[in-house]
This record gives C-alpha cells, structure tokens and sequence, in this order.
C-alpha cells in the first residue's frame, strides 16, 4: 500500500529539516524528531529552499507549519465561498418535482385541447 506521508527528520536544538524518510525511522533518536508530512509539503519546502530563501539558509519545521496554517486557511475560504446546494436525499419527500417527462406529457394535452378547442 503505497502512501503520501513521508517522514520529516528535525532537528531538535534549532528545528532545521536535515532530510526526509519513506518510512518512519525505528530508530529512536536523541537529536531529531521525525514528524509526518505529505509529499506535496516535501516539495514546497524544496522550492522555498531553491527559490525564495537566500542561498545557504535551510527550511525548518517552522517554514512547514506557516505554511501549513495558510493552507489550513485557504481550504476554509474556499469551503466558506462555496455555494451551498440544498441537500436532497433519496428518502426525501419535499422533493415532488414532476418527472419530466410528466411535464411533457402535460404540455402536449394541453397544446392538443387547446387546438381541438380552436376547430
């Protein structure tokens, strides 16, 4: 079973990202924490490294959890702004729209009376 976390090594005198695991470590570790991330966090604090950071500074566990609580936030916005559709479930009995082929049906006898009606 293929998964999308993978282990964070942190270090725990100044919380600097020093790399990453497929699998959580079983050996216990007196100077890093391992902490689960996803693939795609992996990537963003790569790119942060290479791109926006200057050269030589490193990613820290910090860096991951600002990042994130903007996440965290934008998923609330979007959720937030989300136009609500009224649920309408199969056991629902406020839902007695015609079918509509009812409707159909309807508009074609009516049309049809109101042309013998005209004769």
């Amino acid at each position: 079973m293929t998964s999308n976390n993978i282990w964070l090594e942190v270090d725990k005198n100044n919380g600097a990202i020093m790399s990453y695991f497929l699998q959580l470590p079983t050996t216990p570790s007196n100077k890093c924490d391992y902490i689960a991330a996803t693939q795609d966090e992996l990537i963003y604090l790569n790119a942060l490294e290479d791109f926006v950071l200057p050269s030589g500074t490193v990613v820290t566990r910090s860096h991951l959890e600002e990042h994130r609580v903007r996440v965290k936030e934008e998923k609330a916005k979007v959720f937030t702004n989300a136009p609500q559709k009224p649920s309408h479930g199969p056991d629902k009995t406020s839902n007695n729209k015609p079918s509509t082929n009812t409707v159909a049906r309807a508009n074609l006898i009516a049309a049809l009376k109101q042309h013998r009606s005209h004769k």
